[in-house]
Formats: C-alpha cells, structure tokens, sequence
C-alpha cells in the first residue's frame, strides 16, 4: 500500500518529492505535469547512478501535458539505503509501486544508457502497464557495445589529456574500510568516465562537476550487472510486446554504431533519429533538436 507523503528537495533534485511504501521502506519519487495525456516515466542511471540528472527531461515532458516521473533507484542518492537483492527485481516492483500509486495505466517509459534496459526489465514483466517506449542512447540487451567501451573510454581520456596512467595509486581501487576512501574512488570514476561521454569533452568536465559521491554506488553498480548477466533480456520481449519503440542516439557516442546495428537486426523501430556532434546526453548538447524529437515521440499516435 502507497503512503504519500510530501518532502523537501533533496540531492539535486528542485522539485519536492512524494514517497511510495515498498518491502517496509519509503522511497522517493518526483511528479512534474499533470496526467492530461497521460504519465511518462524517464529511466536512467548506470546503474547505480542518481536520475536528479533527467529533470531537463522531465521538465519537457511534462510541458507536453503529461505527467512525468523521475527518481532515484532504491540504494542510490535520496534514496541511498541498505539495497535489496536480488536488485533488479526490486526496481521493477518500485516503478510499479509508484505506477500503482499514481494510478496511472498505461504509462509510456523513456529509458536512457541502462534506463533503456530497466524500461525492458519492467516491460518483461507488466508488458501490459506500457504503450509505448522511447530508447535515449540505450544499451542493447545483448550489451554488443559494451565490449567496445572500456577501450574507447581509455582512449577518449588520452587524446583530452595528459593523466599519470604510471601512478599506481591513481588505480588503486581498494575501497577498504574507509569511507572517505571509497567516496575518492567514486568522485574519480564520476570526473574521469563522464567526460569521455561527451562530444564536447570541456563540456563533460563541467557536466561531471556537478556530481558527488552521494550520487554513484559502484558496489551497487557491480552487483546490478551481475545480476543482468545471469538472466539477460531475451529480444522475443518485443515480439510478443508489440507497441510502438522509438530510438535516439548521438552518432558520436561509445555505444554506436554497435547498439543500433544489433538491435535494428531485432527490434521494428517506429522511428530511428540520429543526432549530429554530441555523446551520451543529446538533452545537455543538443536541447533543441532533442526536445523537438521527444514532442514528436509523445505526440506520436500509437496506432
């Protein structure tokens, strides 16, 4: 049973928030908008990382006349507590926690990077909760991209800049005990990874600026993936499913062409739009074009 409670902004999120009961623990969830035309949830983060980041996002959907939901994961920033395994599990009952206390049916799922995925996992398993997805620079279930990406990390942080790749305490990753040596190692994994992720890489820099240690959780980052790999997304979801999906992508992102080729071979886009000069986040280096196309998915009829 949901219990709605209003609270104070928190982390960096400006919007108050409500919180939703699930396994005898409140979490946290954010509404812009008014369900006019329906609920839009937006799906991000890592995993592991905050989702305070997809309010731009949740800003323009909800201008659009519908209500748009964004939050942390449970185990991550506002809603940092001891996490519940198995994980993903407990963040597809979560979304559906705050789908059932919205009372919202259907809904339509934006997922980002890993969101595209979590979107996936919920639609796996409340595939009639959802009419329509919208896939922002996501990671193909088969997770093809991927094996390309750390090399290409490594090699963005090379040519931006001249860092003491010799200096063994630079790749020290023993968290310890220590708290303050664990919130070191993930600064570092926030200001030196999400830089790589922008066309523009001064622009990555400022982006990652914002971030604190409160906002990644690399342990709950490992055990997520972990999870994925031991019961991965089968493409047959899509076949069965059967809504309309929509795919947009920066052409100079880590993940492309690898994501598109391999889920193009799978998967019937409704519609497919590539964005020019940017990365990873088409919402902070191309606004305008981004906005454009997330009005045009919206409003989008589904049949």
């Amino acid at each position: 049973m949901a219990l709605f409670l209003s609270v104070s902004a928190q982390a960096g999120y400006s919007s108050p928030g409500l919180k939703v009961t699930l396994q005898e623990q409140e979490l946290i969830f954010h509404v812009e908008g008014q369900a006019d035309l329906g609920t839009v949830f937006i799906l991000g983060g890592g995993p592991g990382f905050t989702s305070w980041n997809l309010e731009p996002i949740q800003k323009q959907v909800a201008d659009q006349g519908y209500q748009a939901v964004v939050m942390d994961m449970q185990g991550i920033g506002e809603n940092i507590r001891p996490f519940q395994k198995p994980i993903l599990e407990t963040w597809v009952a979560q979304i559906e926690a705050v789908r059932q206390a919205l009372n919202a049916q259907p809904v339509t799922l934006i997922g980002h990077s890993w969101g595209a995925l979590m979107a996936m996992l919920y639609i796996e398993r409340h595939s009639q909760q959802v009419d329509k997805l919208i896939l922002l620079n996501p990671v193909d279930p088969e997770k093809k991209a991927m094996i390309h990406l750390t090399t290409e990390i490594h090699q963005r942080n090379l040519d931006q800049q001249n860092p003491q790749w010799d200096n063994e305490q630079a790749w020290d990753n023993d968290i310890g005990d220590s708290q303050a040596q664990l919130e070191r190692i993930t600064l570092r994994q926030i200001q030196q990874v999400l830089p790589t992720y922008f066309y523009d890489y001064s622009q990555g820099v400022a982006y990652a600026n914002q971030f604190s240690s409160r906002d990644f959780n690399i342990d709950l980052n490992v055990s997520a993936w972990k999870e994925y790999d031991r019961h991965p997304l089968n493409y047959e979801l899509f076949e069965k499913w059967r809504k309309p999906v929509y795919f947009m992508e920066c052409r100079q992102d880590h993940l492309m062409p690898y994501n598109l080729q391999a889920m193009q071979a799978q998967i019937d886009f409704r519609r497919v739009d590539l964005l020019e000069s940017c990365g990873h986040f088409p919402w902070v280096e191309k606004p305008h074009a981004f906005k454009a196309l997330i009005k045009a998915y919206l409003n989008d009829p589904i049949h």
